[in-house]
């Protein structure tokens, strides 16, 4: 799963939401009815046994996953607007911090905006929480879940995976990451495949022989993280084991609910790869459940914020028109390839659930992760973005 060339966007953030201003709108639009996202997301939610976090129905509570290597909690209040945020585990001694948002509801979606702070989008179908937020001064791109998990067996399974990690001081040693995650059947660890997908046993299987790399194993323990108040636990503690025979952290584990299965939100933090040593490396890693795709799952509009500006996507089928004002040309269309990973011969290798957009000859990898959730490889950077349906 050795990425070969250079993606002509160069993705560099997360997705762009629009700001928008006005009064409090706390009410919400009927609801339509029920669409095959929402039935498909409410099956696998029931499968999940998930329940919200927030325990009170006046108000919504999310488990924040943050591009600056952070978990954050997130309440709004449904009806004032009124929000707390809660940096729960944060590398960078970040205070919490309270304001009034606006919050507007539209159809499946809900905004969430206060200028020069926030501005995110809530699929209500699936949950899915995406957007930008400033906290302490810091800047990051964020995806949320306002679901927990309490049986970690329900996450049983073989999972694709994205991502990216860097050093925290300085962003340097970027490392862009593929593969697989393989939950064990009572939820206790999770075999981590870098490069390689997991077969039945838990072993490393290598996509890729002309790469001339062995694909790399990691098994990691799950621990649910438990409280009270605002550091309450939605999500998972991940350590690994490092060569000093000590455990490490590794990161946390958020999940969300998705039309396509569970997605898992990984925010990683630690030390190196092995947990050992003095370089303290974070990032993000997106999972959602291995599935052969059918090749229309993420047919339409999608936005995604780029170093040049703003990239609109227009996908149908295997066709992916690009528009970017600040490119040169500034329209192109791209070739999708559903079920495949690039291999560094150029060829194109079977892998169901991952997408190949090329481009001339130079192809970038892609996971779907739900109806309104795509998340692509930033070649460029040895990054990852996460895209929004428009």
């Amino acid at each position: 799963m050795k990425k070969i060339s250079i993606f002509t966007l160069t993705l560099t953030a997360a997705l762009v939401l629009t700001a928008c201003g006005g009064g409090d709108s706390g009410t919400d639009t009927a609801a339509p009815a029920a669409s095959p996202v929402t039935t498909a997301a409410n099956a696998n939610l029931a499968a999940l046994s998930a329940t919200t976090i927030s325990s009170d129905g006046a108000t919504e509570a999310f488990d924040v996953l943050a591009s600056l290597g952070d978990t954050w909690r997130l309440v709004v209040n449904k009806s004032t607007g009124a929000y707390t945020l809660t940096p729960i585990d944060s590398l960078y001694g970040l205070a919490a911090e309270s304001g009034t948002l606006v919050r507007t509801v539209s159809g499946d979606f809900v905004a969430y905006v206060l200028a020069n702070k926030l501005s995110l989008t809530q699929d209500s179908r699936t949950g899915a929480l995406a957007g930008s937020m400033v906290v302490g001064g810091l800047s990051a791109q964020v995806t949320g879940t306002p679901y927990q998990v309490a049986d970690a067996a329900k996450l049983a399974g073989t999972y694709n995976v994205m991502g990216a990690v860097r050093n925290k001081v300085g962003g340097g040693d970027r490392e862009f990451i593929a593969g697989q995650i393989q939950i064990a059947s009572n939820g206790a660890s999770a075999t981590f495949c870098v490069g390689g997908l997991v077969d039945t046993a838990g072993n490393c299987t290598d996509v890729d022989s002309t790469d001339g790399k062995t694909p790399e194993k990691a098994v990691i323990a799950l621990t649910k993280v438990t409280g009270t108040g605002g550091n309450s636990g939605g999500f998972y503690k991940m350590r690994i084991t490092g060569s000093d025979n000590q455990s490490h952290d590794f990161g946390n584990l958020l999940v969300q609910n998705g039309n396509l299965g569970t997605v898992l939100l990984i925010d990683r933090y630690g030390q190196n790869q092995s947990g050992v040593g003095s370089t303290l490396r974070v990032g993000n890693f997106f999972a959602v459940k291995a599935q052969t795709l059918a090749g229309s799952e993420i047919d339409g509009s999608w936005a995604c914020q780029v170093t040049s500006g703003t990239a609109n996507l227009s996908i149908k089928g295997t066709a992916n028109a690009v528009a970017n004002s600040a490119e040169t040309p500034g329209t192109w269309t791209e070739t999708l390839a559903y079920n495949r990973v690039n291999a560094a011969s150029g060829a194109l290798l079977a892998a169901p659930g991952f997408v190949v957009s090329t481009y001339q000859g130079e192809g970038v990898l892609a996971l779907p992760l739900s109806a309104s959730l795509l998340v692509f490889e930033a070649d460029s950077v040895r990054g990852i973005a996460v895209c929004s349906k428009k």
